[in-house]
């Protein structure tokens, strides 16, 4: 009995090791940037990135420049979002407005309604809001999984902590990424495995911390000089049929209409003046009519602007960076239809 214990002892041992030398390198790296603070997640001349929890980061910005800035106006929505750019919202809006982009990477209703009753309970004013919504969006009434989406723990009063960060620790330990994480540490490149599965980015950017504003400026460059659309970026551009509108199904059910109806309610208690946008996607299907019906009947019609469906907008490829993302100048035509009404 005494030797099998000596080799059980062993054998834990041999698996502990590397368990450990792995606990040491996430905490001494901390490659998602959860375990410590930061003054700005994302440096524009670095060579590639980890991916980072993008919830995380917008609440983790709110929270540190809040008492600086005391924002009172806000852009939610997934990373269609961030092509709002605020130096294009700002002029339709008073001249009080502090600005903010709190969006998250395939954001979720259900997350959008945890940061505006996070934004209330900090005391902030919410005067001006931009509500960016989609099918993907709207449909999630519910938490997600995953290290690239799982909820800030300060928006759930802390209730995921351990498991948020469990979450990161297990996919940090996830061979795919280990391996490519590593590479890149000793290489200092990324090279193009490792943005699969979307470990790692070199995608260039800029940062603005004041507003969590991410912007594109290279592409956008390239675009001017008639370099970006290359046979490689056109292959996302699958052919549509244009002239037969398509109907996403109806996804405003039970929780979500709760969900939306406290959103309301928050927003009316601020006496807010909020935007609904239904995003103009290149699949070019348009919300549903039940869901647009719902949403005008909650926020107002005057407030509602479907923008989804066949266009002129969502007809030209070249509104768009890939088959997912429309560029700002996109977002810029549209606020300014919207502030005209």
């Amino acid at each position: 009995m005494q030797a099998f214990l000596k080799r059980l002892f062993r054998f834990s041992l041999i698996g502990l090791v590397p368990t450990l030398i792995a606990g040491s390198i996430y905490i001494y790296f901390d490659p998602f940037k959860v375990l410590r603070d930061y003054d700005t997640f994302i440096v524009a001349d670095t060579n590639g990135m980890v991916n980072l929890n993008r919830d995380f980061v917008s609440t983790t910005l709110f929270n540190s420049n809040n008492k600086k800035y005391n924002y009172n106006s806000f852009i939610f929505g997934n990373s269609r979002s961030l092509f709002y750019l605020v130096a294009d919202w700002k002029p339709h809006l008073n001249e009080n407005a502090s600005c903010f982009h709190y969006d998250a990477s395939g954001e979720s209703l259900w997350a959008i309604n945890k940061k505006i009753e996070y934004i209330d309970k900090q005391g902030n004013m919410i005067e001006n809001v931009l509500l960016i919504l989609d099918y993907p969006t709207l449909i999630q009434d519910v938490g997600r999984e995953g290290h690239l989406s799982v909820i800030s723990p300060a928006l759930v009063n802390n209730s995921n902590l351990i498991e948020f960060h469990r979450t990161f620790f297990l996919a940090f330990l996830t061979p795919k990424f280990l391996y490519a994480y590593l590479d890149f540490k000793f290489s200092g490149k990324i090279k193009p495995y490792m943005k699969k599965g979307a470990l790692l980015d070199d995608s260039p950017r800029n940062h603005v911390v004041s507003t969590n504003e991410l912007r594109f400026d290279y592409y956008e460059n390239l675009i001017v000089k008639g370099e970006y659309y290359t046979p490689k970026r056109m292959k996302p551009f699958y052919d549509r049929d244009t002239l037969v509108q398509q109907f996403s199904p109806a996804c405003i059910l039970e929780n979500q209409k709760s969900i939306l109806s406290n959103i309301k309610s928050i927003v009316n208690k601020h006496n807010t003046n909020l935007k609904v946008i239904i995003s103009p996607l290149y699949d070019q299907k348009k919300l549903n009519n039940e869901d647009i019906k719902f949403l005008n009947q909650v926020f107002g019609e005057k407030n509602v602007f479907d923008f989804s469906g066949i266009s002129k907008t969502t007809n030209d490829y070249r509104n768009y960076y890939e088959n997912s993302h429309y560029r700002p100048h996109v977002t810029k035509e549209m606020l300014k239809t919207m502030y005209a009404q």
